[in-house]
């Protein structure tokens, strides 16, 4: 009996303690873990702008492979959602309330038999790429306040694998500059159509225009003369920009064509331009456009509106993206 009274006596010191706990700490919880990643902050953001992307880092899959995850139409931005079922951890749904470009995308976060929470992701420049600062904070029951350290621990664990594996993936995307040419060009005849949409939607946007630039040549009879081309007018580049882009998309071809709806032609300048190769996945053609600008500077050439883009390779045909080649093209202004 004596052993049992102990035990009973430790069993309701240790419950007054946790109820101590629960009236002295605090009734809400935070978790928050940051990173720095060598990369691209249009990449870094779109990773977590997308709920597609996640599967390229999130850690839950790889503990739980009773997970699985549906999606609502919209896969990115404000509105997206997914949700998720689980014999380990339930069922949730987690959906972008604010997307800021560049700077901060908010979630709002439910689980089964659980309060409602709020996740944020942070967006902040750095001179080589961006530190992500990942954060969940919410209300605590009253019995659920003396849980509020082991939060942190738990969470954090998860937080702190995850932000490894996005630095992995972002930093780990094949990119390569081929050498920087001045190459001199004839005056070429290009049609194209000018449009606009989100940097999520640039792969759908540009299949879709091309579709009718190629109809439009052809039902005249008239052949290309270069792969597929795209100009960009506006690409979002500052935290806070809106999410737009501006293009032309395109291709040169062999003579002019009688334009009609929104197919429009143009004319190449004659004479000098700067020209190089991209080696990789698209998102990381910066860094050519990085190489030909510091070029430009270096030898003291002038750069005369936007770059033309060549999309020399088809991912369709080549499964390699290392080998994804795109040809980045700025006409100069000739000395």
């Amino acid at each position: 009996m004596k052993v049992l009274k102990i035990f009973l006596y430790a069993i309701l010191g240790i419950l007054a303690l946790y109820l101590l706990a629960c009236i002295v700490l605090p009734d809400r919880f935070e978790v928050s873990r940051s990173i720095e990643i060598d990369a691209d902050p249009t990449i870094v953001f779109n990773q977590v702008n997308n709920f597609t992307n996640w599967d390229n880092w999130e850690v839950w899959s790889e503990m739980d492979s009773t997970m699985n995850y549906t999606y609502s139409d919209r896969t990115y931005g404000i509105g997206a959602s997914r949700s998720w079922t689980s014999e380990k951890v339930g069922n949730g749904t987690m959906r972008i309330s604010n997307s800021e470009l560049l700077k901060q995308i908010d979630f709002d976060i439910s689980i089964d038999d659980w309060n409602t929470f709020k996740g944020h992701f942070i967006f902040e420049p750095t001179e080589t790429g961006v530190k992500v600062t990942w954060t969940d904070e919410g209300d605590l029951d009253f019995l659920m306040r003396g849980m509020g350290p082991i939060f942190d621990v738990m969470m954090g664990k998860d937080f702190e694998k995850g932000l490894s594996n996005l630095k992995a993936h972002c930093e780990g995307l094949p990119a390569k500059t081929g050498a920087v040419e001045l190459i001199s060009w004839p005056a070429q005849t290009y049609v194209y159509i000018l449009d606009s949409c989100s940097v999520n939607d640039i792969s759908t946007k540009l299949g879709e225009l091309y579709g009718e630039v190629y109809q439009t040549i052809a039902m005249q009879g008239v052949m290309p003369t270069s792969q597929p081309l795209a100009r960009y007018e506006r690409f979002p580049m500052q935290a806070g920009d809106k999410d737009i882009v501006v293009l032309k998309a395109g291709t040169f071809i062999e003579t002019a064509v009688e334009t009609e709806g929104r197919v429009q032609l143009a004319t190449s300048q004659e004479g000098n331009t700067l020209q190089a190769s991209h080696f990789g996945v698209y998102e990381t053609v910066g860094k050519t456009y990085g190489a030909l600008h510091e070029y430009a500077a270096e030898k003291g050439y002038n750069i005369r509106g936007s770059a033309f883009e060549m999309y020399l390779t088809d991912p369709a045909m080549e499964s390699n993206p290392t080998n994804w080649e795109t040809r980045v093209i700025y006409e100069i202004k000739n000395k």
